[in-house]
């Protein structure tokens, strides 16, 4: 039985109501007047066109800064002297999660959130952006099923919970249903919090099958929180040239501390994307239906510094890579793999430059609640966010998902080549799961040792 190549991502948003010391309540008169809602704010979901479709520039302006983002964060998590061997991230995921709270981000916080997320439309554009791109996602993954072939899956879905007297307002909630699908659930975090942690996970659970267990850790989850926002991807889907089974062979792999260690390396010789030149290697291995691909890199000069290399790769020059992938014939030697991250990405975001979204004095969601900051059990400030990812590639293809949590508180043909271009992925590389019709990372990911997970 050929198994799949699996990927999956989550993030969630924990947003948590700010708490007086004691228990009094706020009055009219606790109330500073920034926190009152004014009219000059973003337009409203009623307002909002209906259509999902952007000029070509705008879907070009979208689809770079989301690239910025996902290079720059991968780029900080690199930087933590304790990254995994395996570090794998969404930054799709991450993204979508987060706009569903900067729709209700106002003020500096607004101003923040766009500026660290790169966010490159104004609103209502960038939502209807979203609303696209998940659109093209699933259409995509649609219309592979209903051809011949048959092992492709890309599902992306998002989900709020509640409190179900936490205020919200109807044209916030008519967003985020509108642009990103994500149904509300009110619940009641006062009386039982953790049973809530539990329905999140077990939602994840099934959204990703199963591979992405437990997102919300023990404690996550308490009386003061007011919502709790989740995005799911989950991509399945195999080669469209599959390895054969039989070429795959223990061979050396050189890891990032200098060890060499025996892993199974997968063979095939075939026509396929590759960048040779200059000081990196890559190749792009499509799967069914070729819109998605694997993108791998690695420096050309098997002595290289390969964190020196990897520091150089900003969006720019991963957009130059992808772009310089041509059609050749080549013996490819690249390893099968497992592995997975999970992260807190509160102190990555705000080095990012968005603070205020994570201060219980100045954070300001008013567009969410009504509420302004500093409003003692009423403003909303962003808790955590959590995000988890699991990757298996193998002969047949790969299999990835991931997940984000935000909880609050209260290629050119060219000619065939007579002899095959070597490329042998025996050391460090990164490796990018690309949409190529929108221009998105899905997942992006760095392996020091394919048999660390």
């Amino acid at each position: 039985m050929i198994r799949l190549a699996i990927f999956a991502a989550v993030l969630t948003v924990a947003l948590t109501a700010c708490q007086p010391a004691s228990e009094q309540e706020a009055t009219p008169a606790d109330v500073p007047e920034s926190a009152l809602p004014v009219a000059d704010q973003a337009p409203a979901a009623t307002e909002l066109e209906e259509t999902t479709v952007l000029a070509e520039f705008d879907q070009d302006r979208f689809a770079g800064g989301n690239r910025d983002f996902a290079l720059a964060a991968f780029q900080q998590l690199l930087a933590n002297p304790e990254a995994s061997d395996h570090l794998l991230i969404s930054p799709h995921s991450i993204l979508s999660a987060l706009a569903m709270v900067y729709a209700g981000a106002d003020g500096s916080t607004r101003v923040q959130m766009r500026e660290a997320l790169r966010f490159a439309l104004d609103e209502p554009a960038l939502h209807r952006a979203f609303g696209a791109l998940d659109a093209a996602l699933a259409e995509r993954a649609k219309l592979e099923r209903q051809g011949e072939a048959r092992g492709f899956e890309l599902s992306v879905v998002n989900r709020l919970w509640g409190q179900h007297d936490g205020g919200f307002l109807p044209e916030y909630l008519e967003l985020i249903e509108r642009y990103y699908g994500a149904g509300v659930e009110l619940v009641d975090f006062e009386s039982d919090p953790d049973g809530i942690r539990g329905q999140v996970n077990e939602w994840v659970e099934e959204q990703t099958r199963e591979r992405i267990r437990d997102l919300l850790p023990d404690g996550s989850v308490n009386e003061d929180t007011r919502m709790i926002l989740v995005n799911a991807i989950y991509f399945l889907a195999s080669w469209q040239d599959a390895f054969e089974a039989e070429l795959t062979r223990d061979q050396p792999f050189t890891t990032g501390r200098g060890r060499t260690v025996e892993v199974p390396m997968m063979h095939r010789t075939d026509h396929m994307a590759a960048h040779v030149g200059g000081d990196t290697i890559g190749v792009s291995l499509p799967y069914l239906g070729r819109e998605v691909s694997l993108v791998a890199l690695m420096p050309a000069d098997s002595e290289a510094d390969f964190d020196a290399w990897l520091g150089g790769m900003d969006r720019a020059a991963f957009d130059l890579l992808v772009e310089g992938l041509e059609r050749k014939r080549a013996a490819l030697d690249f390893p099968k793999f497992t592995g997975g991250s999970s992260f807190r990405l509160s102190d990555l975001l705000q080095d990012m430059g968005m603070p205020l979204a994570f201060s219980r004095t100045e954070a300001d969601f008013r567009r969410m609640n009504g509420v302004g900051p500093g409003v003692l059990g009423q403003s909303l400030y962003i808790d955590e966010v959590f995000h988890k990812t699991f990757i298996d590639l193998d002969e047949a293809g790969t299999e990835a998902a991931a997940a984000t949590a935000v909880v609050m508180m209260r290629l050119t043909a060219m000619p065939v080549e007579d002899e095959p271009l070597e490329i042998r992925f025996d050391r460090p590389f990164v490796y990018a799961i690309y949409d190529h019709p929108t221009d998105t990372i899905l997942f992006l990911g760095r392996v020091l040792n394919p048999l660390a997970e």
